[in-house]
């Protein structure tokens, strides 16, 4: 498939497209297949390896009003989370400043790693000195940071009992986080929150439908 060298393409060697380019159906629609064929199994083998004891959040929600779940993750989640973690791979300061300011809006909403902050000022500096950091660097570590805010979807999760179960609770964001970063930098920002939104629905109103109290 072309579009799976492409992204490991990106994946060893992360650059910016010259100009975005609308993406084709056959493209979208073929990362979404990669999401799927990774997300799915995955999630079987943490179930397999006992992780399926930390209770989801979404529970509580589905319980109280399952279309908030729908709005929330089909349209707000892209629309707030690509700015934040996505937006600034151009490395232009603006970019950069509007990343920083609502990453700030969203710490004061719920909890957030302040070494994003940090992170984000970094990068604020780096850029203004005309000394940015390697792209590979910030994708990764945009990635790294989608997936470890992730973790808060986990009710009364004891982060000093069961730390080292992280990085496998978050790797389905980080790697969805990577493929965002592809089109992000291949194609802007608006495929970025499209392909956001369709990826969440595909596993929202699935869950919202069959769900049982």
């Amino acid at each position: 498939m072309k579009i799976f060298y492409k992204l490991l393409d990106f994946l060893k060697n992360p650059e910016k497209a010259p100009a975005y380019q609308p993406m084709k159906f056959s493209e979208f629609f073929g990362l979404l297949i990669l999401a799927i064929i990774v997300v799915v199994p995955y999630a079987y083998i943490l179930e397999f390896m006992g992780m399926d004891q930390f209770e989801n959040g979404l529970g509580d929600l589905l319980k109280e009003n399952k279309w908030i779940i729908a709005i929330f993750g089909i349209v707000l989640a892209p629309l707030i989370e690509e700015p934040i973690f996505r937006l600034h791979l151009d490395l232009k300061i603006t970019s950069i400043w509007y990343s920083l300011g609502l990453s700030l809006l969203f710490a004061m909403a719920i909890w957030f790693p302040i070494i994003f902050i940090g992170y984000m000022i970094f990068l604020l500096i780096r850029v203004s000195s005309d000394n940015p950091p390697p792209l590979k660097f910030v994708v990764y570590f945009s990635a790294a940071f989608f997936g470890l805010v992730h973790i808060t979807n986990f009710k009364d999760f004891d982060y000093g009992q069961y730390f080292y179960y992280i990085p496998f609770l978050v790797a389905i964001q980080f790697w969805i986080g990577l493929v965002l970063s592809y089109i992000r930098l291949n194609h802007g920002m608006k495929w970025a929150i499209l392909f956001h939104g369709v990826y969440n629905t595909i596993f929202i109103l699935p869950a919202i439908y069959f769900y049982e109290p």
